[in-house]
């Protein structure tokens, strides 16, 4: 059997790799090819293309990869009629993967699309229904997100969400006695650009009250690292590479770029910020054309998922550093806040369901 798997972001990529790994077990015999970067080829995937370096949030933040992605686009096709795979699973990256379902469907090529457009979340009617009409199997990790795709008529499962099965510290760390604080700026070129000048000038503000805290910066991959390491002079947090579970599970607190991270966080009980920051041009479009802000209450997923502002948010003009670190400076210094907090996370993993997920996830795709 041959797969094909389609991860355009370092988040996908890394989603991807667990669940490659359980098909392998379920199904030794299968070869994988692809779209993805580091942990896709580490779990055994023949990577062709690598797009995690052209991902970006924002409608104009995305015009400089719109013709790199095309091309992308073009030799994927083409490596499809070429390889001839039996199925594609397609993760997240909805501007080349939502195409490609396309063009597979076109072709009699099975889909599987794992970690599904947010249509259900802050799209239209019309964008969930082509989601469902285009795909033959939709793999939905929020269960709303099943409810929405079922209702449109989709093919779809749900088990829980795979982070259950994957965010879990080492046997070895614990939590630190000294105050310790993780800076998370992201995993595309354009958070890091816009993030983390703000993030470690915020740092740099919370050291002036906490001067013996310890500052880390957790990053996914050897790639973003050097393009961090190159920006890093004056405050230095210690930059880590591949262990980022331990990271924030020894934090206090963590404050992040708006994504996975987040629910990460609260999955492994730590208090947590959200920081995000659009182009006003993008911004404006969002609130004012696409009303995004009448859709849904909060921009993070814990808070989404638990509709209550948990988590703080700092977005756009609350983006800067001397907001970011007065909140930070007033959560590490209120023990009964933290304490609240970490209780709503206690709920948020009841929401997300039990472990062994992925087996299930695996063994749904192949029995499809």
């Amino acid at each position: 059997m041959k797969i094909m798997v389609s991860a355009g972001e370092v988040s996908g990529d890394f989603h991807g790799s667990f669940l490659v790994k359980e098909l392998k077990k379920l199904r030794p015999d299968i070869s994988f090819f692809g779209i993805g970067s580091e942990q896709l080829a580490a779990a055994g995937v023949d990577i062709k293309i690598d797009l995690t370096k052209r991902s970006s949030i924002g409608m104009f933040e995305a015009l400089p990869n719109i013709l790199p992605i095309f091309s992308a686009f073009q030799k994927t096709k083409k490596l499809i009629l070429a390889e001839n795979p039996d199925l594609v699973i397609l993760i997240d990256s909805q501007g080349i993967n939502m195409p490609l379902a396309s063009f597979c469907k076109k072709r009699g090529i099975k889909t599987v699309y794992y970690i599904a457009p947010q249509e259900w979340l802050w799209g239209t009617n019309k964008g969930v229904i082509k989601v469902a009409q285009t795909v033959d199997l939709i793999v939905a990790i929020f269960e709303k997100e099943y409810n929405t795709y079922k209702a449109a008529g989709a093919n779809v499962v749900y088990f829980g969400h795979p982070l259950i099965d994957i965010v879990k510290p080492s046997s070895i760390v614990s939590r630190s006695e000294q105050t310790t604080v993780s800076l998370c700026p992201g995993s595309r070129r354009q958070e890091i650009d816009s993030l983390l000048p703000i993030l470690l000038k915020t740092g740099e503000l919370i050291k002036k009250e906490f001067p013996a805290a310890r500052f880390i910066m957790p990053v996914a991959s050897t790639k973003i690292s050097a393009t961090i390491a190159s920006r890093l002079s004056g405050f230095k947090p210690v930059m880590t590479i591949g262990r980022t579970y331990d990271d924030l599970f020894s934090s206090d607190l963590a404050i992040c770029a708006s994504g996975t991270i987040n629910l990460e966080a609260a999955i492994l009980g730590v208090p947590n910020f959200m920081v995000y920051k659009l182009s006003p041009l993008s911004y404006f479009i969002g609130k004012h054309v696409l009303k995004v802000d009448k859709k849904i209450k909060y921009f993070s997923m814990p808070n989404i998922l638990l509709d209550e502002l948990v988590i703080p948010e700092f977005t756009m003009r609350d983006a800067n550093p001397d907001k970011i670190a007065a909140a930070a400076v007033a959560l590490l210094n209120n023990k009964e806040r933290q304490v609240k907090m970490r209780a709503a996370f206690d709920a948020l993993c009841v929401k997300l369901g039990q472990p062994g997920m992925i087996r299930k996830i695996a063994a749904a795709i192949l029995s499809g």
